[in-house]
């Protein structure tokens, strides 16, 4: 005689080839997506060197990364010492945004953490402005030294208020985010503004955040912080999985839940602080693209870290190209000179997410 609970295991049992199977098909799709998120951000980098004020066929652009000499000299400066600098640049600012908006999301548990919500941004900003405007001396790495310390402080500072003593909740973690952005956006203006003489006319086209006068030497100095912070946020990835299981769970796993938070949002600081010093105050991009990223490949960390660095360093490459050209084309006709800060066009496209999540009411997992 069969058992009531035999009957009703029986079903939800599977063989160990369909587990296998299932396996192997997630694998697959996460797979396919990578590598279609990979030909978006070539897709991307082509255009983005092809075409601006001069158009320049895929041929000679492919031809002038290839070979110098296959080219016209001018191609290649435009190519060389304008476009992509500018285009490498934008893709690690977007990968740096992306991921730390990853981190932040799995350290509080919620999907409306975002650098630029949370204060992140705003700390790291604070400093970098003063660093450039006030101390015009200071070595090339301090600004995203500085960033970092301010991007961390300002991540404490938003954990603390919103904690009560047995967690966070997005309303308190939303609140104290756009509180602190606020009072450091402040503090942030009045440094600009009595530095007016000193620059503080690009730091304003800065605060929006832009790629206008991106180089070579900014590629050179956010890369190794691209690196650095990508390498860590992979070697948290299991930590951060068992951290999605919740904190009895994860503590009764044996994982420092408090010291695993600190570790997501200190690589989470690094990211944000270096892309606040090279490209100014970019909004919404680590909101948008782990959304995304997690309709495509899930919540496994392993995957949705590397998805979703590709997937942003192809939204700023596609946003940067949509200041420059698209919309100064579409709004003021074919002979513009002017560009749009890349910053209005990611709050453009992340502004209506984060509402319609607010009021979706989905701001816990």
């Amino acid at each position: 005689m069969v058992s009531a609970q035999a009957v009703f295991q029986a079903p939800t049992q599977k063989s160990p080839e369909a587990g296998l199977s299932l396996s192997r098909r997630r694998l697959i799709i996460r797979t396919v997506v990578v590598v279609l998120a990979g030909l978006l951000l070539a897709g991307a980098m082509i255009v983005s060197l092809g075409r601006g004020s001069k158009e320049i066929p895929a041929r000679d652009v492919i031809n002038a990364l290839r070979d110098s000499d296959s080219v016209a000299k001018s191609t290649y400066i435009i190519v060389h010492k304008v476009r992509l600098p500018r285009a490498l640049t934008g893709a690690l600012v977007g990968m740096n945004l992306a991921v730390a908006g990853t981190m932040l999301q799995g350290a509080v548990r919620s999907p409306l953490a975002d650098p630029y919500i949370l204060g992140v941004s705003a700390g790291g900003g604070l400093v970098a402005a003063y660093i450039k405007l006030r101390i015009p001396d200071a070595p090339p790495h301090a600004v995203p030294t500085g960033a970092f310390i301010g991007s961390l402080v300002g991540a404490m500072i938003v954990y603390l208020v919103a904690w009560d003593g047995s967690g966070v909740t997005a309303t308190r973690l939303a609140l104290a985010g756009v509180a602190l952005t606020t009072a450091f956006g402040a503090f942030t203006t009045t440094i600009v503004g009595m530095s007016i003489q000193a620059g503080g006319q690009v730091i304003f086209q800065w605060m929006i955040g832009g790629l206008y006068t991106a180089d070579w030497a900014d590629y050179y100095l956010i890369a190794p912080y691209t690196l650095a912070g990508f390498l860590l946020a992979m070697l948290l990835a299991t930590r951060a999985n068992v951290l999605a299981l919740g904190d009895e769970m994860a503590q009764g796993l044996g994982l420092r839940v408090e010291w695993t938070r600190f570790l997501m949002s200190a690589v989470a600081a690094v990211l944000a602080g270096s892309s606040v010093a090279v490209a100014g105050l970019i909004g919404f991009v680590g909101l948008l693209v782990p959304y995304v990223a997690r309709k495509l490949v899930g919540s496994d960390y392993r995957f949705l870290i590397p998805t979703c660095a590709i997937l942003g360093a192809a939204l700023m490459v596609w946003a940067d190209w949509s200041a420059q050209v698209f919309f100064p084309k579409l709004l003021d006709g074919p002979d513009t000179s002017i560009q749009f800060p890349v910053g209005i066009v990611t709050a453009v496209i992340g502004g209506p997410l984060f509402l319609w999540l607010v009021r979706a009411r989905r701001a816990q997992w």
